[in-house]
């Protein structure tokens, strides 16, 4: 028996309140704390299934939503494991992963990371995500496509394989030339222009 969409959610933030809470942060924050959200998770979709074993299975329109990480695609199952431990799995025509670009330490913004596939993988005991079936991976304007793409977050590693016969392709955008968009002078501002004297000598 299928729940209602507003008891699905309900069973899902019961669900993944404290798998996703639970991943341990090391002294010094990792890309793999941004997967971590600080706030409540929704899980929406067309209906959805309980599991005695604790696997929580979603069908249809199906969307994970935190404060850091969106999951979106036609099914999700996810199953926990001891110590607040969690895999997600998202098929579908296309599932999608978007997660935000932690900024860096001086506050500067860094690119979404995004992730389309026939599956996406998310193992929280490892920290990895796997791309398959069709995998396109993007941080800002650069790009990695293959059969499949294997990405470890804790470690910002991606390794990407183009199956049989198949070729990974990788596109990197060069960074902008900050120091010579400072040496670019500025253009010089247009001059004021005065009200012609209107005052004429008087003749006598």
């Amino acid at each position: 028996m299928f729940p209602t969409a507003k008891a699905s959610a309900l069973i899902a933030a019961a669900l993944l309140a404290l798998p996703l809470a639970g991943l341990a942060a090391p002294a010094k924050k990792s890309t793999a704390d941004t997967l971590r959200p600080s706030g409540p998770v929704t899980v929406t979709a067309d209906r959805a299934e309980w599991a005695q074993d604790g696997a929580m299975i979603y069908i249809g329109n199906v969307q994970l939503v935190s404060d850091t990480l969106k999951l979106s695609g036609d099914r999700l199952e996810l199953t926990q494991f001891p110590a607040s431990q969690y895999t997600a799995k998202v098929t579908g025509k296309l599932a999608h992963l978007e997660h935000a670009g932690e900024p860096t330490d001086k506050g500067e913004p860094t690119p979404t990371i995004t992730a389309d596939a026939a599956t996406l993988l998310y193992d929280t005991r490892t920290g990895v995500v796997d791309v398959i079936g069709n995998a396109r991976m993007t941080r800002g304007k650069d790009e990695v496509t293959g059969s499949s793409i294997h990405y470890n977050v804790p470690e910002r590693r991606i390794q990407a394989a183009g199956g049989e016969g198949g070729q990974v392709k990788i596109v990197i955008q060069p960074p902008p030339d900050k120091k010579a968009a400072a040496q670019k002078a500025p253009e010089p501002a247009a001059p004021e222009s005065k009200p012609a004297d209107a005052k004429a000598d008087a003749k006598p």
